[in-house]
Parts: C-alpha cells; sequence; structure tokens
C-alpha cells in the first residue's frame, strides 16, 4: 500500500465518481490501536504538510518516521485527503 497518489475511483459511489473529476487522494493520517479491544493503546501517524515528513505520537511522544512503516500496520483508522486539479499531476509522496 503507499501512502500517496492513490486514485480510489473504484471504491466511491456512482454518484460521487461523478460529482468529483478527480479521485485521486494522499494519505494524512493513520490511527493504531495496540492491545486488547478494551485496552490498549493508541499510535497516530500524521503528514507534517509543511515539510512532507511523518510523525508517530503516542502520548506525549513525537518521533519521525518513514511513509514505509505506515503500511507495516494495521490500521483503525485513515484520513484521507482528495487531490485538487493541480496536484493530481504532481509526482506521489
Amino acid at each position: 500500500m503507499t501512502v500517496g497518489n492513490v486514485d480510489l475511483r473504484e471504491y466511491l459511489s456512482e454518484e460521487a465518481q461523478n460529482m468529483h473529476k478527480h479521485t485521486t487522494y494522499d494519505l494524512v493520517a493513520n490511527i493504531v490501536h495496540d492491545g486488547k479491544p478494551n485496552e490498549g493503546a493508541y499510535r497516530i501517524h500524521v503528514l507534517h504538510h509543511g515539510t512532507g515528513k511523518w510523525y508517530e505520537l503516542q502520548d506525549l511522544q513525537v518521533t519521525d518516521i518513514l511513509p514505509q512503516m505506515i503500511t507495516l500496520s494495521e490500521a483503525y483508522i485513515q484520513i484521507w485527503k482528495r487531490r485538487e486539479d493541480d496536484e493530481t499531476n504532481q509526482q506521489g509522496a
């Protein structure tokens, strides 16, 4: 799985496909739960748009990570941002 420049058209409803010309998305946040369902801890991977770097946050600890590390975790929730017209032609993250 890549974290940027992913075309999600096939996962959108026909109505959404007709409404949006561009259906390419970039992952901007990834939430991971470690542990049992009623206990454990959350880790968040978040993209800093200004630098393009990824960070992992757990409690008060913040560390920088490689984008490839995100794909190794089983996601609990993911947040994707749709690329605008001018972003679609840019190289993927």
